[in-house]
């Protein structure tokens, strides 16, 4: 038995989904998603290519693709991996960029899918507790600006 195990959210009122999963023997085909996805491995280590080349997230690494980033995934070693994902609509980056006074949306934001920031995992790690857990609209805008 593989032990891979995967749990999805999906907001009812705003375009956010999350994903919490370990994996040892899935592997993800090339695929892309038409939202922003932001992802903290915790334990283990994933391999993946994108744009062409070859990248690990490892326990503590952030993953940070474009909408519609062509990649793939699977584990690096026969441990698996755990990680947690958050895709969040465009329009909605779009929005908090704009209330933070960022740049407009409509280039790709992030130039490496793979950052080692523990700030940025610890805030994606909130913003998934909130999205996934019993939190209110206000606490999770207040998250996902932070992050």
């Amino acid at each position: 038995m593989s032990g891979d195990w995967s749990r999805y959210w999906r907001s009812a009122d705003e375009p956010l989904e999350a994903m919490h999963a370990h994996f040892r023997e899935h592997v993800y085909h090339r695929h892309s998603h038409d939202s922003y996805s932001f992802g903290v491995t915790e334990s283990g280590a994933q391999s993946f290519t994108c744009r062409g080349a070859a990248y690990t997230s490892a326990a503590g690494m952030v993953m940070a693709f474009n909408p519609d980033d062509p990649h793939d995934g699977h584990a690096s070693t026969g441990q698996g991996f755990s990680y947690r994902m958050i895709h969040i609509g465009p329009g909605l980056v779009a929005e908090v960029l704009a209330d933070i006074g960022g740049r407009p949306v409509g280039w790709p934001l992030f130039a490496t899918p793979v950052l080692s920031d523990p700030g940025l995992a610890a805030a994606l790690r909130r913003l998934h507790q909130a999205v996934t857990g019993p939190a209110t609209p206000l606490e999770r805008g207040e998250l996902l600006t932070a992050a």
